[in-house]
């Protein structure tokens, strides 16, 4: 009976583990997939929102340089 005992508590301690440790992973994944979707958007709206700018230069020559 001792043993039946034991054998219960131990079976059900290594599932109440184990359904700790699916959701620690679950958890972990949903959070990564997060990181990753956050860091696209960021990504994407920083391209959208920056202006592009042309720098114009006239180049005159070496004599006109200094005018």
């Amino acid at each position: 009976m001792v043993l039946s005992q034991n054998l219960g508590l131990t079976l059900g301690l290594l599932s109440l583990v184990s359904i700790a440790g699916a959701g620690i992973a679950v958890g972990s994944g949903i959070g990564l997939m997060a990181h990753a979707m956050v860091e696209e958007e960021a990504k994407t709206s920083a391209v959208a929102h920056t202006p592009v700018e042309k720098k114009i230069t006239i180049n005159r020559g070496f004599a006109a340089g200094n005018q």
